[in-house]
């Protein structure tokens, strides 16, 4: 087997692809079948528990020309042809964000927009009373969960306000051409949808479902009575970050309804300083839709406070509805925002939970957001939070940015142990892609800061962290080419995308629509130990290895289903290396 991304390579990255077996390879260049002299380096990495096996590396950096390429063995084993080129992940992280024009819920979808991927309008009666129009279909099912939505925004949101050039593209979306980029006109169709969630006291409701799951149909014969779910702690905080988010982002575009955004979110954190209690959210007794528990809100707090600091001072005039115009009662507020924040970060330093037992937290997912919050603080450039804060947030970072590259040193270039492949572990590599880009973000506004002489201790002591930019950078292209085809199941886990893609997502409106191939651009969530359908125990028992513990089949919901934060996670890493 030699397993690569089946997508391709930056010209000037490092270039990986992985063998269970030694030999000699060579690159062969598909535009006129000629070998190329570039030497093939081949590495014993060593047993990789993951894999099950030895594993050898394939070193073909030395191939930088654009074209199309595949490895070969000297004994005639082919690799799957891929690219290389300067805007390789061009049309994936396009096709990330379009995914979620598929996920709509509330609307029909037209041959203009959706191709043969049309469908009727959906879920358009009211729930308890109230009209929810909008929003996303959270995974495979028909649910819409407010914490689930906050953190995808969030992802989409903070990879538009870091690196906006990657988001010049219209991806064809009913909104594009109206001025605004697509990335803020889809991000709105589900913050319009979350601001009907928030109740007139600032508490916001954890979900919106059914009372169990429908059957594999089209979500317009979802006849299944959609029901509001109580407010919860955590639905209240994400909600109140990412509404900060966007009225930043929607400031310029459009003033009022930045306002609306920040009132919004004004009211969530009052509702916070009020109810410090975690009101943990449990399905009732016979509900099976999805849950979004989580033990512990002191993360979502610590991200709430972070954003509410950051951006709860904004959009000043006569129509103002935020309640931000009386100077002293800003300034009391803002000092409410960072005894909080304080507050709640050293809560979590002192005892934060691995929720599922995973080796290392990532914080950027939808159960442990603190990464997200150090983003918040990080990245403030009037630096709010203060120095010290700050300093905290880059430890916290850095610390497992550094863990997260250091797993790649044996075995495959994959920062995941045994114990992380969790349901949806390729949110789990998505995820830890994202904060080794973070952490080399950090590192280039050190170094402009450097250069414009405003070095203080806290960068020198960043300028000593374990490792630089470029190995920050090439160990999350790593996670990016394992997703894409560098793994031992020797398939492309986002649909559309490789020779080996996966086909069959369990995903509802893939298995009803009669189309014989899936929606482009939606990631799997991946091998998962957990064995927790009956398809994924027909291939793979409890001496399986972790990498192989998936199944290619609609019905192996725990390791080959779809989730609109799985695929924000992986867009924000592949807007990065596209920018």
């Amino acid at each position: 087997m030699i397993a690569v991304n089946e997508t391709g390579f930056l010209p000037s990255a490092v270039k990986l692809a992985i063998s269970d077996r030694p030999g000699t390879f060579h690159i062969v260049d598909d535009n006129d079948g000629k070998t190329l002299n570039t030497e093939v380096k081949v590495v014993d990495a060593g047993f990789d528990e993951t894999a099950g096996c030895e594993v050898y590396r394939l070193d073909f950096s030395g191939v930088t020309v654009p074209g199309i390429y595949h490895l070969e063995s000297e004994t005639g084993e082919k690799s799957v042809v891929f690219k290389v080129e300067p805007h390789v992940y061009k049309t994936l992280k396009n096709s990330l964000l379009k995914f979620f024009y598929f996920q709509r819920c509330g609307c029909g979808l037209s041959g203009r927009y959706a191709g043969p991927f049309v469908r009727n309008i959906c879920h358009t009666k009211k729930v308890s009373g109230l009209f929810l129009p909008k929003g996303w279909h959270d995974a495979g099912d028909y649910g819409r969960y407010v914490s689930a939505g906050a953190v995808t925004v969030a992802h989409m949101l903070y990879a538009f306000e870091l690196f906006p050039k990657a988001f010049n593209d219209p991806v064809n979306i009913p909104e594009s051409g109206n001025g605004m980029p697509d990335i803020l006109n889809e991000c709105r169709y589900e913050l319009e949808f979350l601001s009907e969630m928030q109740d007139e006291d600032g508490g916001v409701h954890h979900k919106v479902t059914s009372w169990t799951f429908c059957d594999f149909v089209m979500p317009d014969q979802d006849d299944e009575e959609q029901l509001l779910f109580p407010v919860t702690s955590m639905a209240t905080a994400n909600f109140a970050a990412v509404m900060c988010i966007a009225s930043r982002l929607f400031e310029k575009q459009d003033p009022a309804f930045a306002r609306d955004c920040i009132h919004q979110a004004y009211l969530a954190g009052q509702w916070l300083m009020a109810h410090p209690e975690n009101t943990d959210f449990h399905n009732p007794e016979g509900c099976n839709t999805g849950e979004y528990t989580d033990s512990s809100d002191v993360d979502e707090r610590m991200w709430a406070f972070a954003e509410l600091l950051r951006t709860d001072h904004y959009v000043v005039n006569d129509g103002d509805r935020s309640m931000m115009r009386a100077s002293t009662q800003k300034e009391s507020r803002q000092d409410r925002y960072i005894a909080h924040l304080i507050s709640e970060f050293d809560l979590y330093e002192k005892n934060h939970p691995h929720a599922d037992g995973r080796s290392e937290d990532d914080g950027f997912g939808w159960q442990d957001v603190s990464s997200l919050a150090a983003v918040s603080v990080i990245f403030d450039p009037a630096n709010r939070a203060g120095e010290e804060l700050r300093r905290r947030m880059i430890s916290l970072l850095r610390s497992r940015a550094d863990a997260f590259v250091d797993m790649q040193k044996d075995g495959c270039p994959l920062a995941m142990k045994v114990q992380d492949f969790v349901w949806g572990s390729n949110m789990v590599v998505s995820n830890r892609a994202d904060v080794m880009v973070l952490m080399s973000l950090v590192l280039k506004q050190q170094e402009e800061n450097s250069i414009s002489g405003s070095e203080t201790g806290e960068i020198k002591e960043i300028r000593a962290a374990q490792h630089d930019i470029g190995g920050y950078e090439a160990a999350a292209l790593n996670q990016i080419h394992y997703l894409l085809g560098m793994n031992f199941m020797n398939v492309s886990y986002v649909t559309g995308f490789g020779e080996h893609a996966v086909k069959n997502p369990h995903n509802r409106v893939t298995v009803a629509d009669n189309i014989d191939r899936p929606i482009p651009g939606a990631l799997s969530g991946g091998p998962c130990t957990l064995l927790a359908d009956e398809e994924i125990r027909k291939t793979a028992d409890k001496n399986t290895p972790a990498q192989k513990c998936h199944a290619d089949h609609y019905l192996s919901y725990s390791t080959n289903e779809i989730a609109i934060y799985w695929n924000s996670s992986l867009l924000f890493a592949a807007a990065y290396f596209d920018r």
